[in-house]
């Protein structure tokens, strides 16, 4: 299914000058990728279909509050693992790296953004091989960037959100919490970092066909480092 998207809306990176769309598809039945859209035309393409990078990793267990998530809908069926696929995305600031990283995998991946763009009859094989492992990250959902070109990624394990540094290739703990659990939705607005709970290790889905939720669902920010803004591609 088609899940997080990235938009570069600088003119200069497509013919038709309306921006690119970048899309996870995040199928838990196994075929993944990203999908690319030229929004000034319409025409989408798509790239990594079903690598190794952009699927989920066997038989993967996340232990969220220390309660290991198997996948349980009831009903009849057996139990299995977490099957999430490519889910969240992040531009870095300069719009020329892709970084990606499914639920099922506790590893973050960057392509850069021209070899998801090109068409040509090569692409598909230099786009798989432009692929680059780039960190452990933990177990994760949604990705975001600031202007400092940081990368905040979920954590569910650790109560945490990480954050990854493309220019020394670290990553550290940015904020941790008890109140953290499945970090999904990230999203820079002024100087904050704004990110969702959703519990969604709880749901039926996890729990033999049981709602174990407790609402409200929260929305939480936190303060940027140094200065740091929304990232603006146009």
């Amino acid at each position: 299914y088609l899940n997080d998207i990235r938009f570069d809306l600088r003119p200069n990176i497509t013919a038709s000058g309306g921006g690119i769309g970048y899309i996870t598809d995040s199928s838990n039945e196994g075929r993944n990728g990203i999908i690319v859209v030229d929004l000034g035309t319409g025409e989408s393409w798509r790239h990594l279909d079903s690598t190794p990078q952009v699927r989920a990793e066997p038989k993967f267990l996340p232990l969220i509050w220390g309660e290991a998530a198997y996948m349980n809908p009831g009903s009849g069926m057996p139990l299995s693992y977490e099957s999430t696929g490519a889910d969240g995305n992040a531009l870095s600031a300069d719009g020329e790296t892709l970084y990606f990283a499914p639920v099922a995998s506790r590893y973050l991946y960057g392509i850069p953004t021209a070899k998801l763009r090109d068409q040509s009859a090569t692409s598909e094989i230099m786009a798989e091989a432009s692929v680059v492992q780039l960190t452990q990250k933990g177990c994760s959902d949604g990705l975001e960037t600031d202007s400092n070109g940081l990368i905040y990624i979920g954590s569910f394990e650790d109560n945490a959100i990480n954050v990854f540094n493309p220019a020394n290739g670290t990553i550290s703990v940015f904020v941790r919490d008890s109140r953290i659990g499945w970090t999904d939705t990230m999203s820079v607005s002024g100087s904050y970092l704004y990110f969702t709970e959703n519990q969604l290790w709880r749901s039926p889905s996890y729990w033999n066909g049981t709602d174990l939720r407790v609402k409200p669902y929260v929305l939480y920010r936190v303060p940027l480092p140094n200065n740091g803004t929304k990232v603006m591609l146009r």
